[in-house]
């Protein structure tokens, strides 16, 4: 009898969809408070902290030696395509970057390693170009350390033996004019969406913490109990008593 009482009491506790409705709705006013506060930081966050970040990109190519006929073409390519890894390493080198520096005014302070991190260099698979990308927050200055990159990258290439006329300039970068980043519509939505799950955390964890009873059924349902009388809580309920 008392295992069946118990069980039954564990099922009755469980919270149905009905009640987390009435949790929602009862404490609206709250989430729409949190969730609008959320939304204003990531505006603020978005148009006025967050500094613009200008991308400038330009395109390699490696060039193929047409004149050996010593080669298939399909050999020929299949080489080209084994030294991709070789000349996306080479662009971010000590030598490359470091060269960099001298030829662009305004980098004289700024680090290799910060300068490396600016430098986004990617391929595609059974592809001969090479994209470098580089951020900035001055598009200008984007745009003028990818092109010299590209050329100092090439001239260093030249200086080996093994690279030496196989990596050539495709398109040099034009000057940026809207800035990559931040996505300001994907940072509003983001904002909106976090605004509603804390909202919703913090009703729920606030239900959650309540221990009071908050209504007669729920004191008969939990202590099995049958109540007589109860005395008015509220002063809104006292009022109407009187």
């Amino acid at each position: 009898m008392g295992e069946y009482l118990e069980q039954d009491i564990q099922e009755e506790e469980g919270i149905s969809l009905q009640s987390l409705f009435k949790i929602v709705w009862d404490n609206i006013a709250l989430i729409i408070i949190i969730g609008f506060w959320t939304v204003v930081l990531g505006i603020v966050y978005t148009f006025v902290i967050v500094t613009p970040q200008y991308t400038a990109t330009s395109k390699l190519m490696i060039q193929i030696d047409v004149d050996n006929q010593s080669e298939s073409e399909a050999s020929l390519i299949n080489s080209a395509m084994y030294l991709i890894g070789t000349y996306e390493a080479l662009v971010i080198t000590d030598k490359v970057l470091e060269a960099v520096i001298d030829d662009v005014d305004g980098l004289e302070v700024e680090s290799i390693q910060n300068l490396r991190n600016s430098i986004s260099v990617s391929t595609r698979d059974r592809v001969l170009f090479i994209d470098l990308k580089v951020e900035n927050p001055d598009p200008e200055l984007a745009q003028t350390i990818v092109n010299s990159l590209a050329e100092n990258s090439i001239s260093i290439a030249n200086e080996t033996d093994t690279l030496k006329n196989r990596l050539t300039l495709h398109d040099e970068a034009n000057l940026p004019v809207n800035p990559s980043s931040p996505n300001k519509t994907l940072n509003i939505a983001i904002s909106v969406i976090l605004g509603g799950i804390i909202a919703l955390g913090v009703v729920f964890i606030k239900e959650a913490l309540n221990n009071k009873f908050k209504s007669v059924e729920e004191l008969e349902k939990y202590l099995d109990i049958k109540v007589l009388a109860s005395v008015p809580g509220t002063i809104k309920e006292r009022k109407w008593v009187e």
